[in-house]
Parts: structure tokens; sequence; C-alpha cells
């Protein structure tokens, strides 16, 4: 898998037949924008965090306050959200990266942030991490995207179909996340245990037990990566 100068297009071959995932094409099969910030470019080594330690934190400082316990409420929870599904972050509960930091930032403040952009930088540092040289684990949490822009865009499917739809994304993230208007038809995930919450007013929405919902979810998605590494 390569990429050009840019980040706009992501190339490859599979069953010997060269195909592409444009971030036009993001745009399209996805329905994200494709215009606004680019998040990745944004926490620079000399990159003032004053304004989103005051948004996400309540707090003045310049620099980065790595830990998850500092967020206010809803920061916490759009960051959770985000790092369980759109830009996963396996692992590490209790440290949020600066890439989380800047995008809740810019959620909560408003700012329009270029969608299709962001997942292709972001596959992109997956790619790096499957170098040999490098320490990290791999991550094959955007492997089901990828997957799915090859078979609207060419009709490409594996031969083999023996694992269900990956649950950890679908368009209701992104319409959730991004404030856009949610489909008709989208699947909730819930654990075993969790019983059904009583209906909230439309001007009271109920966070109780949210990030113990994320946390059930995430330990869902933990144990389908496993699954998964174990099948490849």
């Amino acid at each position: 898998m390569s990429f050009n100068s840019d980040h706009s297009v992501i190339s490859s071959f599979v069953f010997k037949k060269k195909v592409e995932i444009t971030k036009a094409g993001l745009g399209i099969f996805l329905n994200l924008r494709t215009e606004g910030l680019r998040a990745h470019t944004l926490a620079s080594t000399n990159f003032n965090w004053t304004e989103v330690n005051r948004i996400t934190r309540g707090v003045n400082s310049k620099d980065h306050l790595p830990k998850v316990a500092t967020l206010v409420r809803d920061a916490r929870i759009i960051q959770h959200v985000l790092r369980t599904s759109i830009i996963p972050k396996a692992g590490d509960r209790v440290n949020i990266t600066p890439l989380l930091s800047i995008v809740t930032f810019l959620i909560m403040s408003r700012q329009p942030i270029d969608e299709a952009q962001l997942l292709i930088d972001y596959i992109y540092d997956l790619s790096e991490i499957g170098h040999i040289d490098h320490k990290r684990k791999k991550n094959i949490a955007l492997g089901h995207l990828i997957a799915y822009i090859l078979e609207k865009k060419y009709n490409l499917i594996h031969p083999e179909q023996d694992f269900e739809e990956p649950l950890y994304y679908n368009d209701a993230s992104f319409r959730a996340i991004f404030n856009k208007k949610e489909p008709r038809n989208t699947h909730v995930v819930l654990s075993e245990t969790e019983e059904e919450a009583e209906p909230t007013s439309a001007t009271e929405p109920n966070y109780q037990n949210l990030v113990q919902r994320f946390n059930n979810l995430e330990a869902h998605f933990n144990q389908r990566f496993d699954q998964i590494e174990t099948h490849l």
C-alpha cells in the first residue's frame, strides 16, 4: 500500500488488479466532508495548547495534558467515541494522544474538519506501524473501511466471509461525531449485561453511565480484534 505526496490517494494491488482509494472517493462513498482543517498538521512542535486546554479541560496551559481524567465531561465522551470508532486508539485508556485532543477540540468548538483527509492521514499512520523497525503493535482497526471502499468501487470481495460485519464503525458514528443528520436505519451494540435505558426528553440528553457503556463496547471490539489477529 502506497500514498501520494499529499496523502490524497492510496494505491495498492488486490488480486493482481491495481486499486486506488482517493480522498474524493471517501467523500462520495462515506458522505464525508472533504474541506476544512487538517487535524494532523495542527499539532506541531511549537503548537500552543492554551485554547485547546481551555475548551476541553477548563484550564489554562500551553502544554498538552495527556491524561483523560483532566477532560471535562463532554470532551471525555467525544474522545472516547473517537478512539473507539473513527480514529481508533488501542490499549491505553488513561492517556489521550495530541491528535485526539485536537479533533476533540475542533468538534467542541464547531470548526470544520476535513473528515476524509483525517481518515487517510490516520490510515497512513497505521501503515507506518507495519514497518519492521517500528516498535508499536500493528493496528488493523480501519481495515474494514478499506475493504468497504474496494467492495463498492471495484466490487472486490474477499473469498472468505467468516466474520460478521465489524460493529466498531458504521455510518452513524460519523453522523453523531460530526453533527450531521443521522440515517434512519442504524444498528447499536449493547453488552450482554446492559439493560435498555429509559427514554429521555429531547432537551435533556441522558449521559448517565455513558462512559461505562463505551468501555463495555470497547471491550467487545478488543475481543473481535484478537479473534481477527488469531485468524490472520
